[in-house]
């Protein structure tokens, strides 16, 4: 990590960013081959149906990390933490390009043709504005949990539960002292997780119920708890006999080889799942941002510029995945062509997009940047 009066970069994050995007779209691929009946396709290996969801997972651990860690920086700096700043960063930040996806996805994309997907596209139309109201009040975790898949928009659920924890984190870190601080974390970890477990099991899935049963079932709070926690240990503990028993060669060794084997075996566990990988990713984190002597780089001027862009590859990927895939059917079925199509189409857009609509938002943005995140 490097730091000065205004800034606070740790390496590798970038990398992480573009890796669980490069993930993401691996699984979206094989799914929509899926959907689109084409012949060749290997969505149902348990392998890529693991690598989308554990990739969202990575994607939450790793936003509360680095925005526990900012919080830390911040009020260690000032005393305090300006929530107001704090949520128009968020919304400089998310709002512009998530309103942007859910116009086109509600009103521009099912007018084309060429993007249609069969029994989704037609059925956009049904309880229309009841889903038009959720997804302005920045609900569109309860969209895909009560409609299932909304094209071009499925992908919209995580950023409902970021700003979800949002809307509570920073004042915890405000209110709670560094010495309570972990129990605090650790009660919201297993507070969380019973309440989901309980909703799974108890809660009714009709009527009203089904909205509330589908918010709480969606929320992956615990992720980004773990997360927290792990910034928390890299802050206040660095050099705890904990933290350099996690920082050492053979156990970052261990833990690489640990999760290559559970994601080549397919490990799955009930309940638990994931708990398990948001630990494990947590632990990676911790090397990668915070490690002087961390055994993996992801450092370079690609995946720097790539990771600079996730958002929007995150967000604009299935526009890429549909044309990628209908042209490899148009080409007797190729299983690799619809690959390179998809990557390069969500490079340029999402590059575009940065360029030109995100980049003045963020701009604006570092007007209420305390401590900024970054070179």
């Amino acid at each position: 990590m490097s730091s000065t009066k205004n800034s606070l970069f740790f390496p590798n994050l970038n990398g992480v960013r573009f890796i669980a995007a490069f993930w993401v779209i691996i699984h979206h691929i094989e799914q929509f081959k899926d959907k689109f009946g084409f012949a060749n396709h290997i969505f149902y290996t348990r392998f890529i149906r693991m690598i989308g969801p554990l990739s969202v997972f990575l994607f939450f651990v790793l936003s509360g990390f680095l925005i526990t860690s900012l919080l830390f920086v911040e009020k260690e700096r000032t005393n305090t933490i300006d929530i107001k700043s704090f949520y128009m960063r968020r919304v400089l930040r998310i709002w512009p390009l998530y309103f942007l996806t859910v116009i086109l996805g509600l009103f521009v994309l099912p007018q084309i043709p060429f993007l249609d997907i069969p029994d989704e596209t037609a059925s956009i139309g049904i309880d229309f504005t009841e889903k038009i109201i959720l997804y302005v009040l920045i609900l569109p975790n309860v969209v895909t949990g009560v409609f299932k898949h909304i094209p071009y928009l499925s992908q919209n659920w995580s950023i409902g539960v970021e700003e979800q924890f949002y809307y509570f984190w920073p004042w915890v870190i405000r209110q709670t002292k560094p010495k309570r601080l972990l129990v605090v974390m650790v009660f919201f970890l297993v507070t969380i997780y019973i309440v989901r477990s309980l909703t799974v099991l108890y809660m009714p899935e009709v009527g009203l119920w089904k909205y509330l049963n589908e918010f709480i079932k969606s929320l992956r709070l615990t992720c980004m708890i773990l997360g927290a926690i792990g910034a928390y240990f890299t802050y206040y503990h660095l050099e705890s006999k904990l933290v350099k028993l996690i920082f050492h060669r053979y156990f970052q060794i261990g833990l690489y080889a640990l999760l290559l084997g559970m994601l080549i075996i397919g490990v799955y566990l009930p309940g638990v799942n994931q708990e398990v990988y948001a630990f494990i990713f947590t632990l990676i984190l911790m090397n990668l941002a915070k490690n002087p002597d961390n055994i993996l780089n992801l450092e370079n001027p690609v995946f720097d510029y790539l990771g600079k862009i996730t958002y929007g590859m995150y967000m604009y990927h299935t526009i890429a995945v549909v044309i990628g895939v209908k042209i490899s059917m148009a080409y007797n079925q190729s299983n690799w062509v619809s690959y390179p199509i998809t990557y390069v189409l969500t490079i340029i857009i999402s590059a575009i997009s940065y360029e030109f609509f995100e980049k003045p938002f963020l701009t604006l943005k570092d007007k209420f940047t305390t401590v900024k995140s970054g070179k």
